[in-house]
């Protein structure tokens, strides 16, 4: 590439109509943060008469949050909540993905459609099937109904994530653990799991955001305050006379912290675990 022809790819009209295209996609991604950031600031208790950085930042918000309010319990809930669903889907999720990807039997075509359908099927439509089947056990109002309610959710869908992440590892590997005198379960084990291990990172960092995120399962399955998630604590900051905007905004901004520093930390295995994970497999 030439001087010119560099100059033109970098400064020419169609580039700078891609970044200009980019930074306005940025802009209206970010604005939605940065509004709700502004409002954890405010003294004034108001979302939309707000200008869009408050004159004077105050921290008397995230004071009254931390001291006046349940929330730090209210994390710790989601915490609990998510993190044990996520691992409860996961094991359950990568036991029949592999049996999907390597294994042959009879109705394994048809399991393999009803995890496609069930993916399409809202959420929203099983609430009440949930609630009389937790009814039944015993679990309404509980983090062990909730747990159970999450888990599987998300299992047809990350069970077809899955599979097709083992139907791309090619199965001489296993082959040659058979040579070798390895069991099917030492060789799912020792190698197939190693090398799947970012994508099992990401369908587990994918269920905790789902769950996290999530309030109307919730709000059908818990009912007592000192068991609330994050979002079925937000809305008590709301109420038929009013809202405080500045609070739900503060409760909303630090809520997300758990979520970001779970991502940051997990970025090594999403990124560099599937090269890790075929040299050591």
């Amino acid at each position: 590439m030439n001087g010119r022809e560099f100059m033109k790819s970098t400064f020419g009209p169609a580039a700078m109509l891609k970044r200009l295209i980019l930074i306005l996609a940025c802009a209206l991604t970010l604005l939605p943060l940065v509004w709700i950031l502004s409002a954890s600031f405010s003294e004034r208790a108001t979302l939309f008469a707000a200008p869009l950085w408050p004159e004077s930042p105050t921290f008397a918000n995230y004071a009254k949050l931390l001291g006046d309010t349940d929330f730090l319990r209210w994390v710790l809930n989601s915490v609990i909540v998510c993190g044990g669903a996520a691992l409860v889907s996961l094991m359950l999720t990568t036991g029949m993905a592999y049996a999907f990807s390597r294994l042959r039997f009879r109705g394994r075509r048809m399991g393999l459609l009803a995890l496609f359908l069930l993916q399409m099927i809202p959420s929203t439509i099983m609430v009440m099937a949930m609630y009389y089947l937790l009814l039944g056990l015993g679990l309404l109002n509980s983090f062990s109904g909730l747990i159970l309610a999450y888990a599987g959710l998300n299992i047809p869908f990350s069970a077809w994530l899955l599979k097709g992440f083992f139907d791309s590892i090619p199965t001489e590997l296993e082959e040659s653990a058979f040579i070798d005198g390895a069991t099917r379960f030492q060789a799912a084990v020792r190698i197939i799991l190693p090398l799947a291990l970012p994508m099992m990172a990401a369908i587990f960092l994918f269920n905790v955001i789902a769950f996290y995120n999530d309030y109307i399962i919730a709000s059908v399955v818990l009912t007592g305050s000192e068991n609330y998630t994050v979002g079925l604590g937000l809305r008590f900051f709301q109420s038929a006379n009013g809202a405080d905007w500045a609070l739900f905004s503060a409760g909303a901004i630090a809520g997300a912290l758990p979520l970001v520093i779970l991502f940051y930390s997990m970025q090594r295995f999403l990124v560099g675990g599937l090269t890790a994970g075929a040299v050591k497999g």
